[in-house]
């Protein structure tokens, strides 16, 4: 038993070490690849823009919420199909809240 935990922990600590040196090498080939195409050095530096994916979390969650609370008071209303009210209204919810998020974001999109 004990063996065989030791000999899990090393292929992790093996597998782990092997990932992390084939991305950081690749990386590194990529960055001197295109530093000799004439790119400058600072453009790996680029701001990422977080804000989009914010939005669309935010709004995924707060629908989720939304979804759940209104299968939880649409139960008593529909007794027969029970759990399944919840799921599809946090479906149903999730779906209008991806579709606003894009709608949201076409439109800041434009802005720019």
């Amino acid at each position: 038993m004990q063996t065989t935990s030791a000999a899990f922990f090393i292929a992790l600590s093996l597998a782990t070490f092997g990932i992390s040196y084939y991305y950081f090498t690749t990386r590194h080939k990529e960055r001197i690849a295109i530093i000799e195409k004439g790119l400058p050095a600072d453009f790996f530096k680029g701001t990422v823009d977080f804000k989009p994916l914010i939005l669309t979390l935010g709004i995924v969650c707060i629908s989720i919420t939304l979804g759940l609370v209104a299968g939880l008071f649409s139960m008593p209303t529909f007794p027969i199909l029970g759990g399944f009210v919840i799921i599809f209204f946090i479906f149903l919810f999730t779906g209008l809240g991806l579709l606003l998020s894009y709608f949201l974001l076409k439109k800041l999109h434009k802005r720019k």
